[in-house]
Protein backbone atom coordinates (compact mmCIF):
# COMPACT_ATOMS: atom_id res chain seq x y z
CA UNK A 1 0.00 0.00 0.00
CA UNK A 2 1.28 3.55 -0.85
CA UNK A 3 1.45 5.70 1.96
CA UNK A 4 -1.25 8.18 2.34
CA UNK A 5 -1.85 11.70 4.04
CA UNK A 6 -5.64 12.46 5.04
CA UNK A 7 -5.50 16.03 5.79
CA UNK A 8 -9.33 16.65 8.17
CA UNK A 9 -10.53 19.93 7.70
CA UNK A 10 -13.78 21.98 9.07
CA UNK A 11 -15.69 20.10 6.57
CA UNK A 12 -15.10 16.79 8.22
CA UNK A 13 -16.17 17.86 11.34
CA UNK A 14 -19.10 19.68 10.46
CA UNK A 15 -20.41 16.30 8.63
CA UNK A 16 -20.61 14.74 12.63
CA UNK A 17 -22.42 17.88 13.41
CA UNK A 18 -19.70 20.64 14.42
CA UNK A 19 -20.51 23.98 13.37
CA UNK A 20 -18.71 25.52 10.37
CA UNK A 21 -16.49 28.54 11.90
CA UNK A 22 -18.62 30.91 10.13
CA UNK A 23 -21.75 29.70 12.19
CA UNK A 24 -19.71 29.34 15.62
CA UNK A 25 -20.90 32.81 17.40
CA UNK A 26 -24.61 32.26 16.31
CA UNK A 27 -25.30 28.61 17.58
CA UNK A 28 -23.30 29.78 20.84
CA UNK A 29 -25.82 33.27 21.35
CA UNK A 30 -28.63 31.41 20.36
CA UNK A 31 -29.08 28.90 22.84
CA UNK A 32 -27.29 31.72 25.48
CA UNK A 33 -30.31 33.26 24.83
CA UNK A 34 -33.03 30.45 24.59
CA UNK A 35 -31.70 29.09 27.90
CA UNK A 36 -31.27 32.53 28.97
CA UNK A 37 -28.58 30.86 31.07
CA UNK A 38 -26.10 33.82 31.99
CA UNK A 39 -24.88 32.34 35.31
CA UNK A 40 -21.09 33.33 34.00
CA UNK A 41 -21.80 36.89 34.68
CA UNK A 42 -18.26 37.74 34.12
CA UNK A 43 -17.36 35.91 31.19
CA UNK A 44 -20.37 36.40 29.44
CA UNK A 45 -20.96 40.01 29.61
CA UNK A 46 -17.09 40.41 28.52
CA UNK A 47 -17.88 38.40 25.50
CA UNK A 48 -20.90 40.81 24.87
CA UNK A 49 -18.83 43.82 25.08
CA UNK A 50 -16.18 42.40 22.98
CA UNK A 51 -18.65 41.88 19.84
CA UNK A 52 -20.18 45.42 20.52
CA UNK A 53 -17.37 47.58 20.85
CA UNK A 54 -14.95 45.59 18.12
CA UNK A 55 -17.44 43.92 15.73
CA UNK A 56 -20.66 46.85 16.68
CA UNK A 57 -23.09 43.69 17.28
CA UNK A 58 -25.08 43.58 20.40
CA UNK A 59 -25.89 39.99 21.05
CA UNK A 60 -28.53 40.20 23.31
CA UNK A 61 -30.03 41.95 21.22
CA UNK A 62 -29.96 42.03 17.69
CA UNK A 63 -31.38 39.79 15.48
CA UNK A 64 -29.09 36.74 15.32
CA UNK A 65 -30.49 35.72 11.83
CA UNK A 66 -29.52 38.37 10.12
CA UNK A 67 -26.43 39.29 11.70
CA UNK A 68 -22.90 38.20 9.83
CA UNK A 69 -20.33 37.92 12.61
CA UNK A 70 -17.28 37.48 12.18
CA UNK A 71 -15.59 33.95 11.96
CA UNK A 72 -13.59 32.45 15.36
CA UNK A 73 -10.32 33.11 13.28
CA UNK A 74 -11.37 37.07 13.03
CA UNK A 75 -12.38 36.98 16.37
CA UNK A 76 -9.24 35.22 18.31
CA UNK A 77 -6.67 36.08 15.36
CA UNK A 78 -7.05 40.17 16.03
CA UNK A 79 -6.20 39.48 19.91
CA UNK A 80 -3.17 37.55 19.27
CA UNK A 81 -2.03 39.82 16.39
CA UNK A 82 -2.46 42.70 19.42
CA UNK A 83 -0.09 40.65 21.50
CA UNK A 84 2.10 39.87 19.01
CA UNK A 85 2.20 43.60 18.27
CA UNK A 86 2.23 44.33 21.91
CA UNK A 87 -0.96 46.56 21.37
CA UNK A 88 -4.36 47.42 22.92
CA UNK A 89 -7.59 48.14 21.60
CA UNK A 90 -9.69 51.31 23.02
CA UNK A 91 -10.93 49.55 26.49
CA UNK A 92 -9.30 46.31 25.88
CA UNK A 93 -5.74 46.50 27.45
CA UNK A 94 -2.72 44.19 27.44
CA UNK A 95 -1.11 45.52 30.47
CA UNK A 96 -2.93 48.48 32.71
CA UNK A 97 -2.24 48.75 36.22
CA UNK A 98 -4.78 51.38 37.13
CA UNK A 99 -7.25 49.20 36.16
CA UNK A 100 -5.96 45.54 36.60
CA UNK A 101 -4.14 43.81 33.02
CA UNK A 102 -4.71 41.52 30.10
CA UNK A 103 -7.74 41.83 29.34
CA UNK A 104 -7.14 40.50 26.06
CA UNK A 105 -5.81 37.35 27.03
CA UNK A 106 -9.29 36.60 29.57
CA UNK A 107 -11.19 37.05 26.44
CA UNK A 108 -9.11 35.14 24.12
CA UNK A 109 -10.05 32.31 26.72
CA UNK A 110 -13.28 32.72 26.63
CA UNK A 111 -13.48 32.88 22.97
CA UNK A 112 -11.65 29.12 23.54
CA UNK A 113 -14.20 28.38 26.08
CA UNK A 114 -17.40 29.60 24.05
CA UNK A 115 -15.68 27.52 20.82
CA UNK A 116 -15.58 24.00 23.16
CA UNK A 117 -18.89 24.65 24.45
CA UNK A 118 -20.35 24.50 21.31
CA UNK A 119 -18.14 21.65 20.03
CA UNK A 120 -18.74 19.41 23.17
CA UNK A 121 -22.57 20.25 22.13
CA UNK A 122 -22.53 19.42 18.67
CA UNK A 123 -20.56 16.19 18.50
CA UNK A 124 -21.32 14.60 21.53
CA UNK A 125 -24.16 12.55 19.41
CA UNK A 126 -21.90 11.92 16.17
CA UNK A 127 -22.84 9.68 13.39
CA UNK A 128 -19.33 8.05 14.07
CA UNK A 129 -18.08 8.82 10.42
CA UNK A 130 -14.66 9.25 12.14
CA UNK A 131 -14.55 6.18 13.80
CA UNK A 132 -16.21 4.43 10.47
CA UNK A 133 -13.29 5.81 8.25
CA UNK A 134 -10.57 3.94 10.89
CA UNK A 135 -12.62 0.79 11.26
CA UNK A 136 -12.65 0.57 7.14
CA UNK A 137 -8.99 1.59 6.99
CA UNK A 138 -8.27 -1.19 9.59
CA UNK A 139 -10.35 -3.62 8.00
CA UNK A 140 -8.54 -2.88 4.17
CA UNK A 141 -5.43 -3.72 6.39
CA UNK A 142 -3.88 -0.15 5.65
CA UNK A 143 -4.74 2.23 8.37
CA UNK A 144 -0.87 1.93 9.90
CA UNK A 145 -0.05 3.23 6.39
CA UNK A 146 -1.96 6.14 6.95
CA UNK A 147 -1.17 9.20 8.47
CA UNK A 148 -3.81 11.85 10.03
CA UNK A 149 -2.93 15.50 9.35
CA UNK A 150 -5.73 17.41 11.25
CA UNK A 151 -6.42 21.48 11.36
CA UNK A 152 -9.40 20.91 13.42
CA UNK A 153 -9.59 21.76 17.58
CA UNK A 154 -12.50 19.04 18.20
CA UNK A 155 -11.28 15.27 19.31
CA UNK A 156 -13.17 13.61 16.56
CA UNK A 157 -10.23 11.84 14.84
CA UNK A 158 -8.72 11.45 18.43
CA UNK A 159 -11.37 9.47 19.83
CA UNK A 160 -11.66 7.23 16.66
CA UNK A 161 -8.07 6.40 16.68
CA UNK A 162 -7.66 5.36 20.39
CA UNK A 163 -11.00 3.78 20.45
CA UNK A 164 -9.21 0.60 19.03
CA UNK A 165 -6.83 -1.59 21.28
CA UNK A 166 -5.13 -2.61 18.90
CA UNK A 167 -2.90 0.21 17.37
CA UNK A 168 -1.18 3.43 19.47
CA UNK A 169 -1.45 6.67 18.25
CA UNK A 170 1.60 8.62 18.07
CA UNK A 171 1.09 12.84 18.21
CA UNK A 172 4.27 13.43 17.50
CA UNK A 173 4.96 14.83 21.04
CA UNK A 174 5.35 13.82 24.48
CA UNK A 175 2.70 14.48 27.22
CA UNK A 176 3.33 14.24 31.04
CA UNK A 177 0.92 11.47 30.85
CA UNK A 178 1.41 9.82 27.37
CA UNK A 179 4.76 9.08 26.09
CA UNK A 180 5.02 8.87 22.31
CA UNK A 181 4.76 5.34 21.16
CA UNK A 182 7.86 5.37 19.12
CA UNK A 183 9.94 5.63 22.00
CA UNK A 184 8.05 3.02 24.20
CA UNK A 185 10.02 -0.20 23.00
CA UNK A 186 8.17 -2.91 24.60
CA UNK A 187 4.48 -1.48 23.22
CA UNK A 188 4.23 -4.25 20.37
CA UNK A 189 1.49 -2.46 18.26
CA UNK A 190 1.79 -0.77 15.30
CA UNK A 191 1.80 3.08 15.19
CA UNK A 192 -0.28 5.42 13.47
CA UNK A 193 0.55 9.27 13.11
CA UNK A 194 -1.85 11.79 14.34
CA UNK A 195 -0.66 15.40 14.09
CA UNK A 196 -3.13 18.23 14.72
CA UNK A 197 -1.12 21.41 13.99
CA UNK A 198 -3.31 23.91 15.26
CA UNK A 199 -3.37 22.50 18.78
CA UNK A 200 -6.35 20.46 20.48
CA UNK A 201 -9.10 21.21 22.71
CA UNK A 202 -7.86 18.13 24.99
CA UNK A 203 -4.50 19.43 25.40
CA UNK A 204 -3.63 21.64 28.43
CA UNK A 205 -0.24 23.56 28.64
CA UNK A 206 1.67 24.45 32.12
CA UNK A 207 3.79 27.95 30.93
CA UNK A 208 5.75 27.57 33.56
CA UNK A 209 6.63 24.06 33.90
CA UNK A 210 7.37 24.29 30.16
CA UNK A 211 4.42 20.60 30.25
CA UNK A 212 1.67 19.22 28.49
CA UNK A 213 -0.79 17.14 29.39
CA UNK A 214 -3.34 15.03 27.24
CA UNK A 215 -6.97 15.20 28.69
CA UNK A 216 -8.96 11.43 28.00
CA UNK A 217 -11.97 13.42 27.52
CA UNK A 218 -14.52 14.97 25.33
CA UNK A 219 -13.00 18.43 24.56
CA UNK A 220 -11.40 18.53 27.96
CA UNK A 221 -10.16 22.04 28.01
CA UNK A 222 -13.80 22.79 28.52
CA UNK A 223 -13.56 21.36 32.00
CA UNK A 224 -9.47 23.21 32.82
CA UNK A 225 -11.53 26.63 32.10
CA UNK A 226 -14.59 26.48 34.05
CA UNK A 227 -13.30 24.06 37.26
CA UNK A 228 -10.53 26.29 39.13
CA UNK A 229 -8.50 22.60 40.43
CA UNK A 230 -8.30 21.13 36.72
CA UNK A 231 -7.04 24.83 35.48
CA UNK A 232 -4.28 24.96 37.98
CA UNK A 233 -0.74 22.52 37.16
CA UNK A 234 -0.47 19.85 39.49
CA UNK A 235 3.10 20.45 39.91
CA UNK A 236 3.72 24.03 39.98
CA UNK A 237 0.61 25.17 41.28
CA UNK A 238 0.40 27.90 37.66
CA UNK A 239 -2.74 28.23 35.69
CA UNK A 240 -2.82 25.97 32.84
CA UNK A 241 -3.57 27.24 29.15
CA UNK A 242 -5.33 25.72 26.67
CA UNK A 243 -3.07 25.31 22.73
CA UNK A 244 -5.27 26.66 20.28
CA UNK A 245 -3.73 28.45 17.36
CA UNK A 246 -6.00 29.81 14.71
CA UNK A 247 -5.48 29.47 10.96
CA UNK A 248 -4.83 33.19 10.49
CA UNK A 249 -2.27 34.71 8.63
CA UNK A 250 -0.58 36.12 12.01
CA UNK A 251 -0.71 32.94 13.62
CA UNK A 252 1.96 32.98 16.60
CA UNK A 253 3.69 29.82 16.78
CA UNK A 254 6.00 30.29 19.47
CA UNK A 255 4.60 27.31 21.27
CA UNK A 256 7.60 24.56 21.62
CA UNK A 257 5.57 21.66 21.24
CA UNK A 258 3.42 23.01 18.06
CA UNK A 259 6.57 23.23 16.55
CA UNK A 260 7.89 19.97 17.14
CA UNK A 261 4.03 18.68 15.89
CA UNK A 262 4.86 20.87 12.37
CA UNK A 263 8.69 19.45 12.41
CA UNK A 264 7.43 15.81 12.47
CA UNK A 265 4.62 16.28 10.16
CA UNK A 266 7.42 17.68 7.71
CA UNK A 267 9.08 14.72 8.21
CA UNK A 268 6.97 12.02 8.19
CA UNK A 269 5.00 13.47 5.02
CA UNK A 270 8.19 13.54 2.63
CA UNK A 271 7.37 9.97 2.64
CA UNK A 272 3.51 10.74 1.41
CA UNK A 273 2.67 9.68 -2.26
CA UNK A 274 -0.62 10.31 -2.02
CA UNK A 275 -2.42 13.43 -0.17
CA UNK A 276 -6.15 13.40 0.50
CA UNK A 277 -7.77 16.84 1.65
CA UNK A 278 -11.29 15.88 3.03
CA UNK A 279 -13.51 18.89 4.15
CA UNK A 280 -10.85 21.61 3.98
CA UNK A 281 -11.03 24.49 1.31
CA UNK A 282 -7.86 25.61 1.38
CA UNK A 283 -8.23 29.45 2.81
CA UNK A 284 -5.98 31.96 1.79
CA UNK A 285 -5.36 32.94 5.55
CA UNK A 286 -3.86 29.18 6.04
CA UNK A 287 -0.43 29.83 4.55
CA UNK A 288 1.88 27.43 7.09
CA UNK A 289 -0.31 24.75 6.05
CA UNK A 290 0.16 26.04 2.29
CA UNK A 291 4.37 26.17 3.14
CA UNK A 292 4.24 22.55 4.48
CA UNK A 293 2.44 21.35 1.46
CA UNK A 294 4.58 23.26 -1.22
CA UNK A 295 7.80 21.47 0.65
CA UNK A 296 5.98 17.87 0.43
CA UNK A 297 5.15 18.35 -3.17
CA UNK A 298 8.65 20.40 -4.27
CA UNK A 299 10.98 18.70 -2.26
CA UNK A 300 10.67 15.35 -3.84
CA UNK A 301 11.87 13.31 -6.86
CA UNK A 302 8.31 11.69 -8.16
CA UNK A 303 5.07 13.69 -8.53
CA UNK A 304 2.78 13.99 -5.60
CA UNK A 305 -0.55 12.43 -5.57
CA UNK A 306 -3.72 14.91 -4.73
CA UNK A 307 -7.25 14.64 -4.01
CA UNK A 308 -9.76 16.89 -3.12
CA UNK A 309 -13.03 15.45 -1.52
CA UNK A 310 -14.77 18.62 -0.43
CA UNK A 311 -18.24 18.28 -1.47
CA UNK A 312 -21.79 18.77 0.38
CA UNK A 313 -25.40 18.70 0.40
CA UNK A 314 -26.71 22.20 -1.59
CA UNK A 315 -22.70 23.08 -2.02
CA UNK A 316 -23.22 26.07 -4.47
CA UNK A 317 -21.31 25.73 -8.09
CA UNK A 318 -19.55 29.33 -7.72
CA UNK A 319 -17.75 27.83 -4.52
CA UNK A 320 -16.90 24.72 -5.72
CA UNK A 321 -15.29 26.87 -8.95
CA UNK A 322 -13.60 29.28 -6.17
CA UNK A 323 -12.01 26.09 -4.55
CA UNK A 324 -10.85 24.39 -7.40
CA UNK A 325 -9.10 28.00 -9.17
CA UNK A 326 -7.69 28.25 -5.07
CA UNK A 327 -5.63 24.43 -4.65
CA UNK A 328 -5.34 24.86 -8.87
CA UNK A 329 -3.44 27.60 -8.64
CA UNK A 330 -1.10 26.81 -5.87
CA UNK A 331 -1.01 23.53 -6.34
CA UNK A 332 -0.71 22.83 -10.03
CA UNK A 333 -3.47 21.15 -12.30
CA UNK A 334 -2.54 17.68 -11.20
CA UNK A 335 -5.45 17.47 -8.95
CA UNK A 336 -8.38 14.91 -8.50
CA UNK A 337 -11.47 17.02 -7.87
CA UNK A 338 -14.24 14.71 -6.94
CA UNK A 339 -17.87 15.45 -6.21
CA UNK A 340 -18.02 13.12 -3.42
CA UNK A 341 -18.49 14.03 0.62
CA UNK A 342 -16.72 13.26 3.50
CA UNK A 343 -19.30 10.81 4.30
CA UNK A 344 -18.88 8.92 0.92
CA UNK A 345 -14.89 8.69 1.66
CA UNK A 346 -15.49 7.24 5.43
CA UNK A 347 -18.26 4.50 3.98
CA UNK A 348 -15.70 3.64 0.97
CA UNK A 349 -12.08 4.97 1.36
CA UNK A 350 -10.99 2.06 -1.15
CA UNK A 351 -12.51 3.99 -4.27
CA UNK A 352 -9.94 6.92 -3.28
CA UNK A 353 -7.04 4.94 -2.37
Amino acid sequence: MIKTTILLGGGASAAEGAPVQSMLFKKYFKELRDKNNYSDVKRVSELCAYFKQIFFIDVLHDDLDTINFPTFEEAIGLLDLAVRKRQSFKDFDLENLAKGSNRIGFIRQYLVLLMAEVLEDKTSDVQGLHRGLVDRLSELDCLTDMIFLSTNYDVLIDQALTSRDDIAVDYGIDFTNYISPVYLQQLNKPIVNLYKVHGSLNWSYCPTCNALKLINYQQGILRLLTDPSQALCATCQSIKTPVIVPPTFFKDMSNSFLNIVWHKTEISLRDTEHLIFCGYSFPDADMHIKYLIKRIQTNRNDRLRITVINNYPGKKQEKIDEEKKRYSRFLGTNILFTNDTFEDFCKQPEKFL
